[in-house]
């Protein structure tokens, strides 16, 4: 299963953004769906409570842990 960097921004800026998060995920699998939006909530609600970042309009991007290549973007809907 590949190694993914995962961010979350609220438009141009990324929250929790002195943090980084990897994930290994299959994303191709049966076990996918709504992978992203666990991920999106989680994140969000981390970025929230802890960091005390709100966003308004959040944004997962799933990127290669070794390229740095994104391979989905996700909003939630």
């Amino acid at each position: 299963m590949p190694i993914y960097r995962v961010h979350i921004f609220d438009g141009a800026y990324e929250v929790p953004h002195k943090r980084t998060f990897t994930y290994q995920l299959d994303l191709e699998g049966p076990g996918v769906d709504g992978a992203p939006d666990r991920l999106l909530e989680a994140l969000t609600r981390l970025a929230s409570t802890t960091e005390n970042e709100p966003t308004d309009a959040p944004c997962l991007e799933i990127r290669d842990a070794s390229t740095d290549t994104t391979v989905l973007e996700w909003n939630g809907a």
